[in-house]
């Protein structure tokens, strides 16, 4: 007795396509490197072989502008995004490089903030706009405001983690509480899955004694939280922090990215370790790294001989030594130079020395008393830094 077998149509499932990875860079204090952090961290991604998506969300649209674009009336941005339901990414989507791609913004962007608060569901609209973004991209790096606004809040919602740019510095450290209260709000009810997984460290001074005190408090307070159920349970220091470099000012007023203007700066060494890092992290590939190992080969190509060619011999080089002889003979010295040298030569005069001045017999002016000294205030430690604590 035969069975009919099922044809395989039936038994294929149609599988959805993998959701990227999407990670907000978010700190509400403005300057400290989001977004020279989202370019180069996403330009390192790409040149692994990923692809990746950036997406400006501040109106000062310097993301944009660091790829040489400057919005226009005729340009589709993420303020159409947000606001329009027909406009989908592949309508505002631009590249920037191979494997790289990013959605520019423009200044209006700040108009966005009070259109959005009178839309139901304000909060997930970027959400639901990179839902169209499953199997095109494998991350997604999101360059939030310098502000705890309704952009924010939409980063925080579509994000799956969350890294915080901040330079190891005391006000930093005490406004990295306010951000971790915001990140829980929202874990409470918008997004229970986001989590804030690293503090990146940029313009970072690894000599400074005040700068190891800030990381070495800001790790004690993470270790008191690995148990509790907060967002931030699993945070860490992210490696290597991000040297203080002057290519990476440089880059954005070429266009460029570090990696395209100055690839073997100290910036671009420290980006393109923190993405390998990342990668191993997140379990893709880090096999090979487009523009590093190819000016190895290249320059070892240089220095090896080839087989059918002779060396060419070094250069000497002229010394720059003079000759003790001289060529010219040594003028004679005549009867009156002669004379001149063995005359002996004049003493001068010893200065007078001056009359002492007399003491004089004006009464001592009195002078006002002191005020008391103000009480010393106790030291706590000596490179010992307070931060209050990240309690809630």
């Amino acid at each position: 007795m035969q069975h009919e077998e099922a044809p395989l149509e039936s038994l294929a499932t149609d599988a959805p396509a993998p959701r990227p990875r999407v990670v907000a860079l978010l700190n509400q204090k403005g300057g400290v490197g989001k977004t020279t952090s989202t370019v180069n961290l996403g330009a390192a991604l790409a040149r692994f072989g990923h692809r990746v998506l950036l997406i400006d969300l501040d109106p000062q649209s310097n993301l944009s502008l660091h790829f040489g674009v400057e919005g226009s009336p005729e340009q589709r941005t993420v303020r159409d995004l947000l606001l329009d339901p027909s406009c989908g990414i592949d309508d505002v989507v631009q590249q920037a490089r191979p494997g790289l791609d990013f959605v520019p913004a423009v200044t209006e962007l700040a108009l966005v903030e009070g259109e959005l608060a009178a839309m139901d569901g304000m909060q997930g609209v970027l959400r639901g706009k990179l839902e169209s973004a499953r199997g095109r991209y494998d991350v997604v790096l999101l360059d939030c405001p310098p502000s705890l606004g309704v952009l924010s809040v939409n980063a925080l919602t579509a994000a799956d983690e969350v890294f915080v740019p901040m330079q190891a510095h005391y006000l930093p450290l005490r406004g990295l509480e306010k951000l971790l209260q915001t990140v829980h709000l929202v874990a409470q009810g918008l997004n229970p899955s986001i989590r804030v997984t690293g503090i990146l460290l940029c313009m970072h001074d690894g000599s400074s004694s005040h700068a190891r005190a800030v990381i070495g408090e800001m790790e004690a307070q993470f270790e008191q939280f690995r148990a509790a159920d907060v967002p931030w349970s699993g945070a860490c220091v992210l490696q290597p922090p991000i040297r203080r470099n002057i290519k990476l000012a440089e880059a954005p007023s070429f266009g460029k990215t570090i990696f395209d203007y100055a690839p073997a700066c100290p910036g671009a060494r420290d980006y393109r370790e923190l993405a390998r890092g990342l990668l191993e992290r997140w379990g893709l590939s880090t096999d090979a790294f487009d523009g590093g190992p190819v000016r190895r080969v290249r320059a070892a190509r240089r220095s090896a001989p080839t087989s059918g060619s002779k060396p060419t011999p070094k250069p000497q080089r002229k010394s720059s030594r003079k000759s003790t002889r001289s060529s010219k003979p040594a003028p004679k010295s005549t009867s009156k130079s002669t004379s001149k040298s063995m005359r002996a030569p004049k003493r001068k005069p010893k200065p007078k020395p001056r009359a002492k001045p007399k003491p004089s017999k004006s009464k001592p002016v009195a002078r006002p008393a002191r005020a008391p000294e103000a009480p010393r205030r106790a030291r706590t430690g000596r490179g010992r830094i307070r931060s209050g604590g990240l309690s809630l």
